[in-house]
């Protein structure tokens, strides 16, 4: 009988896969992600999730660099120049060269993309407070809490 190595570690290690952090969170971030997107979709709105995430990060700080968006949203630089291509095609941003080094983009919101978010923030909210219904706040705080330190222990 040939024993193969993986079967041997599977006996050992109880390791469950839908029972790890990373699994858990990448699930639900994607059950998350997926449900924007088809409201959105839905509601007429020519946008998707990531979309939408970028046009947050680009709000709260209007004026950052290019660089910087993909360094928040965990993207390659090509990944973010494909998607802000895209949101200054749809009229939602606009790209400026910076000041001390025109090869800098910088990216502010437009008008058409103030009044876009304007609605899609609470749509979304909306979409939030439905992945947590039912749960206690106390919980859903202690989750927050483990999820950020998550993060800082990875960043």
């Amino acid at each position: 009988m040939v024993v193969y190595r993986n079967q041997m570690t599977r006996k050992t290690h109880k390791y469950r896969l839908q029972d790890s952090i990373g699994y858990l969170t990448y699930q639900a971030s994607g059950a998350i992600r997926k449900r924007i997107s088809r409201e959105l979709a839905q509601r007429g709105y020519s946008i998707g999730a990531e979309q939408f995430s970028a046009l947050v990060y680009i709000w709260d700080a209007d004026g950052e660099p290019q660089r910087v968006l993909a360094e928040k949203m965990y993207r390659d630089k090509s990944t973010v120049t494909r998607l802000v291509t895209q949101l200054e095609t749809m009229g939602y941003i606009q790209r400026v060269p910076g000041k001390q080094d025109t090869r800098e983009k910088r990216i502010f919101l437009t008008e058409k993309g103030k009044e876009l978010m304007t609605g899609v923030i609470q749509l979304v909210q909306q979409i939030l407070q439905l992945c947590v219904n039912g749960t206690d706040p106390n919980e859903l705080r202690n989750c927050k809490t483990v999820l950020k330190r998550v993060w800082e222990n990875l960043a």
